[in-house]
């Protein structure tokens, strides 16, 4: 960090001042002694000062600026991202604007966020600053380049768990009399009823990167999944994921191809496997706004094994397109996702009415209350629609409708580990009433990345 602060020492002198007012009241941020621990050196001074009034002074662009500026100098990184991205954007004064650009790009070349560190660096270049400003910016031009071009292979591996309660863990009916058209009204055996229970789901991920240039780089990932039912074991999943991909672009538009494998074991035996190819672009549009698209074909397939000779009828191709848009404004991201599927029957002669198509909308929006606190909702609503009438419900076509809603919150309680909870509704309509349910499920867990 030393050095870093040693180049940018002329820009820190080059005279922009920073306009700070005196506290008005006990709970004005106290931006006066902020600045003059800063122009003494007293960085971890400063950021003991302004740590415990974060929430309520966050926001003010003076006291974003000098807590930002003192969280990088003490290595908090991550933190002084936060708020100096809060004064480059929203700062209503030009020079303090400029001062929080330039160290929000040193922050950003700290975190290695190299891209966003020389997109920041390039804007200041072409606002003309003075030559001593210049020299200082394109020598840290020539250390991004130099470290772009020298990335080496990466693994990082994350552990997430959880625990909650599904009033729904299989997605069944409530009913327990279904009537049929063939044989009239039959009562459902508990296994094909709703069933509730508390659950614990874990996860272990693996993320490989290779680079092969600052522009390409090879990713390969594993993630492995259980969950756990404790008081019936025949809907506990396994899963095991792997993907391999081929990453390529620029700071604007970024690609990824790849192949997966899934495997999925329900209650320790064999249940569904696929195979996938996929593709996607993700385009950094300006003034925080992302676009997305995607495509991908699946082969899916069910044992047929322990009894489950017709679990091929089952087994479909699918095609998923997928669109997005997110935008990011001070607080709030919010994203919109459009998507469509189809899947079309490995065997048509008896599976035909596997067949379907379904046609979703989901929106996003989380709000960053401070940098450890993000509450967020996700809302989705779908329809599917099948291809062919059910073989018990004749003359019958099975169509859908879902709608889900989940509110949770992330809680970076440090650089590692993350403390998430959730809870969700899920309610499904069908014109077939064997195939109505709802669903709600409440969980708390955490995520710690190594």
């Amino acid at each position: 960090m030393a050095k870093y602060r040693l180049l940018l020492m002329p820009i820190l002198a080059i005279g922009i001042s920073l306009h700070v007012r005196a506290a008005e009241d006990i709970n004005s941020p106290p931006n006066v002694e902020l600045d003059r621990l800063i122009s003494a050196g007293q960085y971890q001074e400063a950021y003991d000062l302004g740590k415990p009034g974060l929430l309520d002074w966050e926001g003010d662009e003076a006291f974003d600026f000098l807590y930002g500026l003192a969280a990088l100098e003490i290595g908090e990184p991550n933190e002084a991202v936060f708020a100096l991205e809060r004064t480059a954007t929203t700062a209503t004064d030009r020079l303090l604007r400029g001062r929080a650009r330039l160290e929000l790009a040193r922050a950003y070349f700290v975190t290695n966020n190299l891209t966003a560190s020389e997109n920041l660096f390039n804007v200041v270049l072409k606002s003309d600053p003075p030559a001593n400003v210049r020299q200082n910016i394109e020598a840290f031009l020539q250390l991004i380049e130099t470290r772009q071009n020298a990335r080496e292979s990466a693994f990082s591996w994350t552990l997430s768990s959880s625990i909650g309660s599904d009033d729904n863990i299989n997605s069944a009916t409530s009913n327990s009399l279904i009537d049929t058209p063939l044989i009239g009204q039959i009562e459902l055996n508990q296994d094909g009823r709703e069933t509730d229970d508390n659950f614990n789901n874990s996860s272990l991920a693996m993320v490989y990167n290779y680079p092969l240039d600052r522009n390409r780089s090879i990713d390969a990932r594993v993630n492995l999944t259980h969950l756990d039912n404790f008081n019936t074991d025949q809907f506990d999943i396994d899963s095991l994921r792997g993907e391999l991909s081929y990453l390529w672009g620029n700071e604007t538009n970024q690609f990824r191809h790849g192949v997966s494998i899934n495997q999925v074991n329900l209650d320790g035996e064999g249940f569904q496997d696929a195979v996938a190819l996929n593709s996607s672009w993700q385009r950094s549009g300006s003034n925080g706004w992302y676009q997305s698209a995607s495509v991908a074909y699946s082969q899916i397939r069910f044992d047929t094994g322990t009894g489950s000779e017709s679990n091929n009828l089952r087994d479909v191709d699918q095609v998923l397109l997928t669109a997005g848009l997110t935008k990011i404004a001070g607080a709030f991201t919010q994203s919109l996702n459009l998507y469509h599927a189809g899947e079309d029957p490995e065997n048509p002669n008896g599976g035909s009415h596997n067949g379907r198509s379904f046609t979703g909308l989901a929106y996003s929006v989380l709000y960053r209350l401070s940098t450890q606190h993000t509450p967020y909702l996700r809302i989705s609503a779908q329809d599917v629609e099948h291809d062919d009438e059910h073989p018990v419900f004749i003359n019958t076509v099975r169509s859908d409708d879902n709608q889900s809603a989940t509110a949770g919150w992330f809680w970076q309680a440090s650089r590692k580990l993350m403390v998430t909870g959730d809870v969700s509704y899920t309610e499904n309509s069908s014109n077939i009433e064997l195939f109505d349910f709802s669903r709600f499920r409440f969980q708390a867990g955490f995520r710690y990345r190594f």
